[in-house]
């Protein structure tokens, strides 16, 4: 079977986890790749209006994929943390393929829920495994491989390396070379590692001289210990690491400055980042600005905000090293 994996949403976290597991249970994997133009045109004209854009660019890694394959993997996932959910749109997700589809094509969707705890998830692993074979160690040999592909991916994440194409790592290009100026680029996966979408953000920062840190290289327990800070748990895992990663910045003070990547009209991010600037600037932390991207988003104006952002933190470190020299006597 030829089993296509739409390059968007929650591609660039479990990607190489679902590509892994199909692969190793004999089907032929076809990917849509990196976005393009075309591929988030015919997804802006298939969706609604109100779809936040990584919908959108979704339907259309959707389209790019239904003539070439017999059967599409998006999986449901409902929650990946206890007590927590993803956002609506992730439950919805096979829906949302189908209905871009128009049903022309098969969608294998296993709901993946950890609320309901190990057994539910191993059996829709198992369901979907026996779809291909019915080799109970197959599917078994199959989940741990594609685990351990999943880890090392997670593991050069949280090494500074940035995936490519189709989720390929050079090990010889990092986020972090020995700059003296330091920015994190927080946000949803989708958000930060498309480089279409972000019109290649992190490849322009490296190029102005600046080190880049995402929430992957934040340390997971200077996150934790903030979100226990917190009045009460948020609701949403996903953003749960987003406004981690954003208060550990700003109470350890990790970097010069912070940008938050958000979609519109994302409804989760819109309330986590008025937590974020309001905890930053109580925690007097970095400076920090919020670009909020839609298929409008200019790619001038996008960029003359984030080189007039470099250039005031560039400011804003050489007049505290003035300020640290002594004058002399």
């Amino acid at each position: 079977m030829r089993i296509g994996i739409p390059g968007g949403l929650l591609y660039y976290r479990y990607g190489r986890l679902w590509r892994s597991f199909l692969e190793e249970l004999g089907a032929e994997v076809v990917e849509s790749g990196e976005t393009t133009r075309s591929i988030l045109s015919s997804g802006v004209s298939k969706a609604e209006n109100e779809s936040c854009l990584p919908v959108k660019v979704f339907y259309g890694h959707v389209l790019a994929l239904k003539d070439k394959v017999d059967a599409l993997f998006v999986p449901r996932v409902v929650s990946v943390k206890r007590k927590t959910h993803t956002c609506p749109k992730m439950l919805g997700l096979p829906d949302l393929a189908r209905a871009a589809c128009e049903d022309q094509v098969p969608v294998i969707a296993p709901t993946i829920d950890f609320r309901t705890g190990f057994w539910s998830n191993y059996h829709a692993v198992y369901s979907t495994g026996r779809m291909f074979t019915g080799s109970l160690s197959r599917i078994a040999w199959a989940g741990l491989k594609a685990w351990g592909d999943y880890r090392r991916y997670q593991r050069s994440l949280q090494q500074g390396l940035f995936p490519r194409g189709k989720l390929e790592i050079d090990p010889s290009q990092r986020l972090c070379s020995g700059n003296d100026l330091t920015v994190a680029v927080i946000g949803h996966h989708y958000n930060v590692y498309d480089t279409f979408t972000t019109m290649s953000l992190l490849d322009r920062l490296r190029s102005m001289g600046v080190d880049v840190v995402t929430a992957d290289m934040i340390p997971g327990k200077l996150a934790e210990r903030e979100l226990a800070r917190l009045p009460k748990p948020l609701y949403w895992s996903y953003e749960e690491e987003i406004v981690g990663a954003i208060l550990a910045c700003s109470r350890y003070r990790l970097v010069n400055g912070i940008i938050f990547i958000i979609s519109f009209p994302c409804g989760p991010d819109s309330i986590v980042r008025v937590i974020c600037e309001q905890e930053n600037r109580r925690l007097g932390g970095p400076p920090m600005m919020t670009m909020v991207i839609d298929e409008h988003t200019g790619e001038s104006g996008f960029l003359t905000r984030i080189e007039a952002f470099v250039d005031m933190l560039r400011r804003r470190a050489g007049s505290r090293v003035r300020e640290e020299v002594p004058s002399p006597a």
